[in-house]
């Protein structure tokens, strides 16, 4: 399962700032495989926001991958990714993605409602709904996204910046892989950035014979 799979939920609000080192850390559960997965910002300007995410199995061949994106975010501008960036354990040094491997999945998109306008996001509102964590109930917002055969339910908190997602559940009759659920287990801060842009190199060619093999599924 690749990270590229996921999308990051941000809450819907511009002003926001997005403090470096601070995220969320959520139990993911995929085809009868829990996975530990945490998504945290990286750097912020007005223009721009970079997030990483780190994916790890929890397994006895435990492994562990990072994707790291460059998000343009400007008021009135589309929003979108600029740069990508991927590292695993295997290749040590991190790697520069290519544009067209920024979206190669099919159903619900991370552009779709990424850093989305309050406007757009609220279409896809179903309703005020209360969640259960380990530490307690928290107040949420429901949103349903449907795209290409697959729904995805996802539950967002404004009291959990800057992450904001509480519960995902995607469900899908075609991508077998866009079957999954993410729970909120633990916020996090000050973390460290794995990914390093300015030393990354250009992308293998082993690692391009896997991105090829993966859009070749879809």
């Amino acid at each position: 399962m690749r990270i590229t799979k996921l999308f990051l939920l941000i809450l819907p609000t511009m002003c926001y700032a997005f403090t470096p080192g601070s995220g969320a850390e959520y139990d993911f559960h995929y085809n009868k495989q829990d996975a530990k997965l945490s998504i945290y910002i990286v750097d912020s300007s007005p223009k721009n926001v970079s997030v990483e995410f780190h994916f790890g199995t929890n397994t006895l061949w435990a492994t562990n991958m990072w994707q790291q994106y460059k998000l343009d975010i400007r008021e009135g501008a589309s929003i979108g990714i600029s740069e990508g960036y991927i590292k695993t354990e295997k290749n040590k040094s991190s790697e520069k993605m290519i544009k067209e491997q920024f979206s190669l999945n099919t159903g619900v998109q991370i552009h779709q409602f990424l850093f989305a306008d309050k406007k757009d996001i609220q279409k896809s509102f179903i309703g005020t709904e209360t969640i259960e964590l380990p530490a307690g109930t928290i107040k949420t917002d429901h949103y349903r996204k449907v795209s290409d055969g697959q729904t995805v339910d996802f539950w967002i908190s404004s009291e959990l910046r800057p992450i904001g997602l509480v519960k995902l559940i995607s469900k899908s009759r075609i991508e077998e892989t866009n079957n999954y659920k993410i729970e909120l287990s633990a916020l996090l801060k000050n973390i460290k950035p794995a990914i390093e842009p300015k030393k990354a190199i250009e992308m293998t060619e082993e690692s391009k014979k896997i991105f090829d093999k993966a859009a070749k599924k879809k």
